[in-house]
């Protein structure tokens, strides 16, 4: 056999293996095909609600507001969620400065009410400056904080503060997009209308607020606060008058100090409305036996 004739040989045995369907050759043509796959990756996303609501003109009638903010991670993977508030270019940032804020987390919106007592993990400041909101949420989670602003003494009146709160949501090196939310905070003309407390002192011991209550009926409820808490005996029109020691003012006051006391009409449940009585300063000192309390600054 001549080599001609062995590589013409070799040639057609090849041309029959292969297209003669030998398993070997289809093994091989197989092996050397392609394969498609994909896979689903997470996202980090963020939502806000609730500034909206909180638009609000202080007054000597209105002198707290206290709104909740929903936090939403609205990704599918687990992310950090934190907040910073801003004023808006063209607004008074004397007044966001002068509106004290905290805010604390709680189970539901509805869990945010004018009576509610500030909880664990609050956080303080004013509209110009306020901690994060931070909270820790799986993909999809939401999470509640109530806010409560009072303006202090120093507000200015007649005057308009644009506040945005912005909310991301963080998990590793991947960051949401910023989102917004903005409300408006005014002052009235006047908020120095507030009737003053009539304050009578026994000797450090205790003192006597009275006001006038000639406008309202008999039978209406009053309480008297040191901020949200309320201090002394609940008292009717009848006798248009509470009782206050030192013991009833929250250790938190400390043990001297001038604090304002407001007297504010109560709704049908016993609960605080907007509607202020009278205001007026009493101070905490020590004497000899312990802390005592007189009217005034």
């Amino acid at each position: 056999m001549n080599r001609r004739f062995r590589v013409l040989l070799a040639v057609v045995l090849t041309a029959l293996f292969v297209g003669g369907g030998s398993t070997a050759a289809w093994a091989l043509w197989s092996a050397s095909g392609t394969t498609a796959s994909s896979a689903t990756i997470g996202k980090v996303a963020a939502s806000i609600a609730g500034p909206s609501a909180m638009t609000t003109t202080f007054s000597s009638t209105v002198t707290s507001m206290t709104k909740p903010i929903t936090l939403t991670n609205t990704g599918t993977i687990a992310g950090t969620a934190t907040t910073t508030v801003s004023v808006v270019s063209g607004s008074s940032t004397a007044l966001a400065q002068a509106v004290s804020v905290t805010a604390w987390p709680v189970a539901s919106a509805a869990a945010c009410t004018a009576t509610t007592t500030v909880g664990a993990g609050s956080v303080s400041g004013t509209w110009a400056s306020l901690p994060s909101m931070t909270s820790k949420l799986a993909g999809g989670a939401a999470a509640v904080w109530c806010t409560r602003s009072t303006p202090t003494s120093s507000a200015p009146p007649s005057t308009t503060t644009n506040i945005t709160v912005n909310l991301t949501v963080a998990s590793g090196t991947w960051t949401s997009g910023v989102v917004q939310g903005g409300f408006y905070l005014n002052t009235s003309a006047a908020t120095a209308t507030t009737a003053a407390l009539v304050c009578t002192d026994h000797s450090g011991n205790y003192v006597d607020i009275t006001w006038d209550a000639s406008s309202r009926p008999k039978d209406t409820w009053y309480a008297a606060y040191v901020g949200t808490t309320v201090v002394g005996q609940k008292a009717q029109d009848y006798s248009g008058r509470i009782t206050i020691a030192p013991q009833d003012i929250p250790s938190s006051a400390g043990t001297s100090g001038t604090l304002t006391v407001t007297v504010k009409v109560l709704d049908s449940a016993g609960n605080a409305t907007t509607t202020v009585a009278g205001s007026g300063p009493v101070t905490l000192f020590t004497q000899n036996d312990g802390r005592a309390i007189r009217c005034g600054a």
